[in-house]
């Protein structure tokens, strides 16, 4: 299979369009570790997996901190000794105006979705530098579609999650790494997106879209694809 011997991290995994991608890696062969702050949600897609006749490992993490995200690092790396592939798909969802966000929403959402793909690229780099090789996607969002009132704080921290990838991508081409942005090229049928944007009824994209991209960029060897930001609806 595509990803037979390889072990991918995926946060936010226990749902939406994480855990479309950790399903999808079970599928190509991986080693899937998914991670989350529900404990409830990553076991279901434990079981999904388990189900494809695969094994997976949940590891309840909460990306915005620090010592849980090493703690995660850290566990995988000592049963799989490889890590190939982590994918920062941690979500939060807050539809507010700007002048009304409190600065604890600001907080959870930039810490979340900026913070948190911060700190877990950080954490596997070290291990990837050694490997020579390595995948890390961000799942970012379609930009023009939601520069819409009320999304202010989500827009601002996906917006910088763009800009980090791109420098994260120059930074580590030489040792191997591709550090690539994919979003689903609309709204998602996730609960984050029916919770934030109820009045969106139609043409909602099925989570399972992101599946066929984010295997092949989890795919891609060394200094192959790096630095583009995939529109998984218009993938070719």
């Amino acid at each position: 299979m595509e990803l037979s011997g390889k072990t991918a991290i995926v946060t936010g995994g226990g749902r939406g369009l994480g855990r479309a991608i950790a399903l999808a890696y079970a599928r190509a062969g991986a080693n899937v570790v998914v991670a989350a702050r529900s404990v409830d949600e990553l076991e279901e897609t434990v079981w999904l997996i388990n189900e494809l006749d695969r094994q997976a490992l949940a590891i309840p993490t909460d990306v915005q901190d620090a010592a849980q995200v090493g703690s995660l690092v850290a566990q995988v790396q000592h049963r799989y000794s490889n890590i190939d592939i982590l994918v920062n798909s941690a979500g939060i969802g807050l539809r507010a105006p700007a002048h009304e966000t409190t600065e604890t929403q600001w907080d959870a959402v930039i810490d979340t979705l900026l913070k948190g793909t911060y700190l877990t690229a950080q954490a596997v780099v070290p291990l990837m530098i050694t490997q020579g090789r390595g995948n890390i996607i961000n799942i970012g969002a379609p930009l023009e579609r939601i520069a819409v009132p009320g999304f202010g704080a989500y827009y601002a921290a996906k917006c910088a999650v763009e800009g980090l990838s791109k420098v994260m991508a120059k930074e580590l081409r030489r040792y191997g790494i591709n550090v690539n942005v994919l979003h689903p090229g609309g709204f998602a049928d996730t609960r984050m997106v029916r919770e934030t944007v109820p009045e969106v009824t139609k043409g909602l994209l099925a989570p399972d879209e992101i599946a066929v991209p984010a295997v092949a960029l989890a795919a891609e060897p060394p200094r192959g694809r790096t630095g583009q930001i995939i529109d998984a609806h218009s993938w070719q």
